[in-house]
């Protein structure tokens, strides 16, 4: 069965001027809405918050799935508010749920959201075999996460593939989602590697041109291109 190369923008990227327009594209055009929340104390840096989602849900017709990436600290400390702000998916990162990884996955569910976790390129597979039935989607981070403007580390390339063998070899259908410094030269890597989704920040959509209508075009292009002759049976 031909597989798809599915795409997440980082809602959280859009120009402050232009969100609208913005956000109009990106949720007519996109799989899913990525969005990156940021605590300044597990990462170093900052992102939107509860109320981005709530406005979004609240204000725009046929949203896309959100999907709350939460890079903090504490997530299981938030796991209802963003429920509640309209998140179809909560994606906490392992390290930060290993005292708890079980009741915190529990609670998604039970909060009807669908449940995630995030592993940083450090972390090995190993972490969540336990869980891994539990799980709707898995996003490897190929970059550490926060911090912009790193390289991808061509391990992390297989890190997906056996992850992608892992859920073959067991029957299960989670999602495999690639995260970090995306541009045109992962799309093929990682797809054939496994990956279902990947995210969209600056380098891979924002900056290809002013004119955002332009930039998505150019996005589109570069998948296109890069994904022909791809192995598409994975």
């Amino acid at each position: 069965m031909e597989r798809k190369l599915m795409i997440a923008p980082s809602v959280g990227c859009c120009d402050l001027f232009h969100v609208e327009e913005q956000m109009k594209i990106i949720n007519e055009r996109s799989d899913y809405l990525h969005m990156d929340i940021k605590d300044g104390v597990y990462v170093p840096s900052y992102g939107i918050g509860p109320d981005y989602l709530d406005y979004l849900n609240k204000h725009m017709e046929n949203l896309k799935p959100m999907d709350a990436h939460l890079m903090v600290a504490h997530p299981q400390q938030y796991l209802e508010t963003f429920a509640k702000a309209g998140a179809a998916y909560i994606t906490p990162h392992t390290d930060c749920i290993e005292g708890d990884a079980f009741v915190t996955i529990h609670k998604i569910k039970d909060l009807g959201c669908q449940a995630g976790v995030a592993l940083s390129p450090s972390v090995p597979l190993s972490t969540i075999e336990y869980y891994l039935p539990l799980l709707d989607k898995v996003t490897i981070m190929i970059v550490d996460p926060g911090i912009a403007g790193q390289p991808v580390d061509p391990q992390m390339y297989v890190k997906i593939r056996q992850l992608a063998q892992i859920r073959k070899e067991r029957g299960l259908n989670f999602l495999i989602e690639a995260d970090g410094s995306m541009n045109k030269d992962l799309y093929r890597p990682l797809y054939e590697a496994g990956a279902d989704i990947v995210i969209m920040g600056p380098p891979a959509l924002w900056n290809k041109d002013p004119d955002f209508e332009k930039a998505w075009a150019i996005m589109e292009e570069d998948l296109e291109t890069e994904l022909k002759g791809a192995a598409r049976n994975i």
